[in-house]
């Protein structure tokens, strides 16, 4: 009777979760229209940044859920492999995207200098605090709980890849920097996101640890916003949807082979554990 109980809880706060995150940033985007601003750092913006983690503190301190699968430890031990994996994941994708783009004549690298390494630095600090309030919320919560259901990998990578990805919705326009119409590039933002969850919850499932995931995410958006965004790599408004980051039909190819990768290893090792 006890497990009924809770696993009812466990669906009701992941409901309660899910619907604030789906629901902040549009009520952020509504708090900035009634302000006349729609700038980076705007009230509006924090409200969609700071809710799903301030659910997160709630439901864990307040009502019951706790801090155990919260994944604070780091887990460093016999993880060298996610970690490096974090740490490296988006340099090499950057990397293949510029081969394969520079190649095909898709993008232009002639801007790309030294300067970029300063200009990624830079962006370091910032990131991992915009990123503490994501990832403790997406694979500090959300992942955790859904996993706790006894709902398969694959399933749960899924569910989460289309909760986040649909959370950004609503500053889309604002964040992405694109001139393609949000009807078509929705869609395919969401397909990446959910690539790119996979690859974030096979690392979070080898070390049961919120800081790779942070770690990955903060080295992603430093390096690929800042040459993109940045312009160290110049991307013509025709090619945008085939090498942008998360949206461009390329690096959502090569992030969905790379987290099926993970998948099927992990999805091996677990097995022989199981069979030892």
């Amino acid at each position: 009777m006890n497990e009924r109980t809770n696993d009812k809880k466990t669906l009701r706060h992941i409901a309660i979760f899910s619907l604030i995150a789906l629901s902040c940033g549009w009520i952020g985007r509504l708090v900035d229209l009634k302000a006349g601003t729609d700038d980076n750092g705007s009230l509006g913006m924090l409200i969609w940044i700071a809710s799903p983690l301030l659910t997160v503190i709630i439901l864990r301190s307040f009502r019951g859920d706790g801090w155990k699968d919260f994944g604070i430890k780091p887990n460093i031990k016999r993880n060298f492999f996610p970690y490096a994996a974090s740490l490296l994941f988006f340099p090499i994708l950057a990397a293949a995207i510029a081969l394969i783009g520079h190649n095909l004549k898709w993008l232009d690298a002639a801007n790309l200098s030294s300067s970029f390494l300063a200009a990624f630095g830079m962006a370091l600090l910032p990131g991992i605090i915009k990123n503490m309030f994501e990832e403790f919320a997406w694979r500090g919560y959300l992942a955790p709980k859904l996993f706790s259901t006894g709902s398969r990998r694959i399933f749960v990578h899924i569910g989460v890849g289309l909760i986040w990805g649909a959370w950004h919705i609503p500053y889309t326009a604002a964040i992405m920097h694109t001139s393609e119409s949000m009807i078509t590039f929705v869609p395919r933002m969401l397909i990446g996101v959910v690539a790119l969850s996979v690859v974030f919850g096979e690392i979070w499932v080898m070390t049961r640890s919120v800081w790779p995931a942070l770690i990955m995410h903060t080295v992603g958006n430093s390096f690929l916003d800042t040459l993109f965004l940045e312009n160290y790599l110049a991307v013509p408004e025709a090619n945008e949807y085939l090498v942008m980051p998360t949206s461009g039909l390329i690096p959502i190819a090569l992030t969905a082979l790379a987290g099926f990768w993970l998948y099927r290893r992990n999805t091996g090792l677990i097995k022989s554990k199981a069979q030892a």
